[in-house]
């Protein structure tokens, strides 16, 4: 398994007047399989951030590629 870092603009639910969400970066891991095509690395961060629950905004129900800010193949060990 490889591992990526992944930084991202997640929106997070606020609950304040008007139920409006606030943005925020953050970085998370994703674990992709080893044989992984570098063409479909964006692909599956996406579906992994989807099955995750997280958000880009909440106009979609998914998480869109405008959310992705960074992807880094980490080192392995």
């Amino acid at each position: 398994m490889k591992t990526l870092k992944v930084k991202l603009i997640e929106t997070v639910w606020d609950n304040y007047q008007g139920a409006s969400g606030k943005p925020i970066v953050r970085s998370v891991l994703v674990h992709i399989p080893e044989d992984t095509k570098l063409s479909m690395v964006e692909t599956l961060v996406i579906d992994k951030l989807n099955k995750m629950g997280i958000r880009s905004d909440y106009q979609n129900k998914l998480f869109q590629a405008q959310g992705l800010l960074s992807i880094e193949i980490l080192p392995s060990a």
